[in-house]
């Protein structure tokens, strides 16, 4: 084997591990809506079978797959901006006692769930005799769920910091934002474009606080 044949095996087994994580971290996040909305009284998506941790209950056939797909040209050098999402995790707020406080705790219940995901592994990698290649796998995994909980907190529709919205805005209007395909797109790429860079650093100084 060649530096070349060994540079890309090594590229791929990183990526495999990156979508690995990536996977189940976007699936505890999912849990973790479908999980606050029945215990809140929609049922909704446990009749659907998302109260699950299976990665597979959670793909999206065009966020998700976008997203491991963007991964796998990076590993080939052709470089695109890495992005998708997973199955939106259906609720009826017409279940809930408190639609605007409920659905709201709904909607935090997924950056939550990966800060929650990021504190046990951290504690995981600063309490455990881990080796090299073991904490490397912990500090990525605590970095993607610190990620995509900040991520996930832009006050941006359809991102779940955007129900924030919805406590200053009157209802109509923040229907209006959140169903308009023109503000859909717009606030799309602004976030890609614009916000990606910040997020990530910020990502990785929140990390760097958690990890050893």
């Amino acid at each position: 084997m060649n530096f070349q044949d060994g540079a890309l095996a090594s590229s791929i087994i990183i990526a495999a591990i990156f979508i690995v994580i990536l996977l189940f971290s976007l699936s505890f996040h999912e849990f973790a809506h479908a999980f606050v909305a029945n215990l809140f009284g929609d049922p909704t998506a446990k009749l659907e079978g998302r109260l699950s941790l299976n990665p597979l209950k959670h793909w999206d056939p065009i966020g998700t797959s976008l997203l491991v797909g963007l991964i796998v040209l990076n590993i080939f050098k052709i470089n695109f901006p890495i992005f998708g999402w997973g199955k939106p995790v259906p609720v009826d707020e017409r279940n809930f006692d408190n639609p605007r406080i409920y659905g709201l705790q709904t909607a935090l219940a997924g950056p939550l769930a990966n800060l929650i995901l990021a504190g046990i592994l951290a504690l995981i990698g600063r309490m455990l005799p881990l080796n090299n290649i073991a904490l490397q796998i912990i500090q990525l995994a605590v970095y993607i769920n610190v990620f995509l909980m900040f991520f996930n907190l832009l006050p941006v529709p359809p991102l779940d910091g955007s129900r924030l919205l919805r406590i200053f805005l009157p209802e109509d209007v923040y229907i209006a934002i959140a169903t308009n395909p023109i503000f859909f797109f717009t606030f799309i790429f602004i976030t890609i474009f614009f916000l990606l860079d910040y997020v990530m650093i910020f990502s990785a100084q929140f990390s760097s606080l958690l990890l050893p």
